[in-house]
């Protein structure tokens, strides 16, 4: 059969080698999904901390002081990067739901059951010379 694959004594199909790469790939998704929440966390707080500041000016110096607030620069590069962090945070979250290829997946396996393969021999010729 063209779709078998022999690793040591046993034989897999396609599929078979596909759903253990699949079920035994890296979960390396937390990574970039935790950079993604710090980032959108750290946006929401900076955004946060803008509108107390906002809210401090037009308290004590009224709408004169708050146009004054929005008109400086750092402020302007504050909002500005906390969006940039916040579209990047969501992208990241995004993107670590997205699940490898069948492809992927089957080198994995190919790789894992290879080297499963590889070391019941060893152990096997371990044993033998006792």
């Amino acid at each position: 059969m063209a779709n078998t694959y022999q690793y040591g004594d046993k034989e897999y199909t396609r599929q078979q080698v596909i759903d253990y790469g699949r079920a035994h790939y890296p979960k390396l998704y937390w990574i970039p999904r935790g950079i993604g929440i710090s980032a959108v966390a750290g946006a929401v707080l900076l955004f946060v901390l803008i509108g107390v500041g906002a809210l401090l000016f037009f308290r004590d110096f009224g709408k004169q002081g708050l146009d004054t607030y929005w008109a400086d620069v750092r402020i302007i590069i504050y909002s500005a990067s906390a969006f940039v962090s916040f579209l990047v945070g969501l992208a990241l979250f995004a993107t670590s739901y997205a699940k490898p290829s069948d492809d992927k997946c089957f080198m994995h396996g190919e790789k894992c059951l290879r080297q499963i393969a590889y070391d019941r021999a060893a152990f096997r010729n371990s044993h033998k010379e006792d």
